[in-house]
Formats: structure tokens, sequence, C-alpha cells
């Protein structure tokens, strides 16, 4: 289902946080802090329990700016990003990625940016019609690269 950020439960938002900090990727902290200012949240839910989560965050043109030039590629800093795609791993396997980042296209106006290490996010980015572009950079756990996707 998708949301806007505001409309998620206390107790919604404190389980898509969990989920994002199992994940591993993310800094728990960091998306306490954003996740409410998503402008739109998808979560995958199985037996009233969220078992996935993404987003396409709020614009954060010096996070973009920072992003374009670790990667060497130039892309407008007013890209919003898609992030936080989360499975529970009693779920991983089942594609539910590829279904929120496809639930969250259609919420999408503009091109999305994402960055990721993750091998099978990065297959589940190319299904999408994301195209990886630039150089990978060192992230604190694994080399990043930056995936663009143009609004059909």
């Amino acid at each position: 289902m998708i949301h806007a950020a505001t409309d998620l439960t206390d107790t919604d938002r404190k389980a898509c946080i969990k989920l994002i900090a199992e994940g591993d990727a993310v800094d728990p902290d960091s998306a306490a802090n954003e996740l409410p200012l998503a402008s739109a949240v998808v979560t995958i839910r199985k037996d009233n329990e969220i078992v996935g989560v993404g987003v396409i965050k709020r614009i954060r043109t010096g996070y973009a700016a920072d992003i374009a030039k670790k990667s060497h590629w130039s892309f407008d800093p007013a890209t919003p990003e898609l992030g936080y795609v989360s499975i529970s791993e009693a779920h991983q396997g089942a594609r539910l990625s590829g279904q929120i980042v496809t639930k969250l296209l259609t919420h999408a106006t503009s091109t999305l940016f994402a960055t990721t290490s993750n091998e099978r996010m990065k297959k589940t980015l190319e299904r999408a019609g994301f195209a990886q572009q630039g150089q990978e950079w060192k992230g604190k756990k694994a080399a990043l690269s930056l995936w663009l996707r143009d609004v059909l």
C-alpha cells in the first residue's frame, strides 16, 4: 500500500524503521529522522505485519550534489531519491522489493536516483528501468553505485 509519510501510525513508523535498520544499509537514526519527511511510503504486509518498506525521500539538494561528486556523474540536485527499500529476512527472495519499487514509481513525477551496494537491489533497479551511472565510490561498508531513472 502507498502512503503519505504523515499517514503512518507511530507503530507502523517504528516497524518501518526497525525493518530498515535490519537491512543494515542505512543508519537507523537517519531513517527515523527522514522517514516522516518522505513524499511517498510503500509498505507490504503479511498477516498484518510490515515485511517490506520503501520510500521516495524528500529532495535533499546538498546530499544529491555530494552523490554526484562522489559518482563523477552530474544530475540535477533537486532530484528525489528512491530509498530505504528493505524486506524482512523471512520474506527475501520473493521479489517484494520489485513490487515496492514499481508502486513507488507510480507516485514519481520526475527523475529519481538511488544508491546501493546490494547486488539484489541493483537487479531490482535495473528491472525497474534505472541505469547505473558514473563510478562506484567507497561507502562505509561497501562500494556504492548511483542509479538514475527518468519518469516515462
